[in-house]
């Protein structure tokens, strides 16, 4: 053809195959430029590399810190890392001297253990600055508080005499926003807004009755579905539940 056109090989019309390359982009300022951006495109791939591998690697090492912390015994006298919430960026950089990555989990505190008698643990959570659930199987309530003052409070359905909700001071340990329930005698599916806090035992919503107010689960607290979506978006992973008669 009269003239092949490539970004640095375009050839005036009537070169010969193989000629130099056209005089404009010969010019200083040109390949200047083209030096810079090329050198602009290098660096910030192999940062965003470098900063990628280290987003990954603070991640694992953090998971295996909170699943060694939700195993661990709240029997030991010491303070442990006890409230778990979604992890937020706290900062990007760390001053203009240190270009590594500052991460925090913005929601890991540091506080006394949590005593496993429900009214003990109650008096504690009163007189701490966080997020925390009562349920009351006499009075068929949930409660959310923050420290000592009363959030909201919603009638709800436990337990059944055959399989009751047994009292304890757990922390939830996995939150789903729909999930297949099933056992001895049931398969329920979509199941929604679910807090698990002990083994199967947890707090959802109930679509399948209306019996708030009196004894009907499985074990689990049910609770009206729009009242069940409150308390999941409400409630951070790792907030203590104590259930007390």
């Amino acid at each position: 053809m009269a003239g092949n056109i490539g970004l640095l090989g375009w050839r005036k019309p009537g070169a010969a195959h193989g000629g130099g390359v056209h005089p404009w982009f010969q010019r200083p300022g040109f390949v200047v430029a083209g030096t810079i951006v090329a050198f602009a495109a290098s660096w910030t791939g192999t940062q965003t590399g470098l900063i990628q591998q280290q987003i990954d690697r603070w991640e694992r090492e953090r998971l295996a810190v909170n699943v060694q912390e939700l195993t661990r015994s709240l029997d030991q006298p010491e303070h442990r890392w006890g409230q778990l919430r979604d992890f937020r960026w706290h900062s990007l950089t760390h001053g203009a001297t240190n270009s590594g990555l500052m991460l925090q989990g913005s929601a890991i505190v540091k506080d006394t253990a949590i005593p496993k008698d429900p009214k003990a643990a109650m008096a504690l959570l009163k007189r701490l600055d966080r997020r925390w659930f009562s349920i009351d199987l006499g009075g068929q309530r949930l409660t959310a508080w923050e420290g000592n003052r009363v959030v909201k409070q919603s009638i709800v359905s436990t337990g059944k005499a055959s399989t009751p909700t047994p009292p304890g001071v757990w922390q939830t340990y996995i939150k789903l926003r729909s999930t297949r329930m099933r056992g001895p005698g049931y398969d329920v599916p979509n199941v929604p807004y679910t807090m698990y806090y002990h083994q199967g035992y947890g707090i959802h919503g109930a679509y399948w009755h209306n019996s708030f107010g009196t004894p009907v689960s499985q074990g689990c607290t049910n609770v009206r579905v729009s009242e069940a979506r409150w308390y999941f978006n409400w409630a951070p992973m790792g907030t203590p539940v104590v259930v007390h008669r």
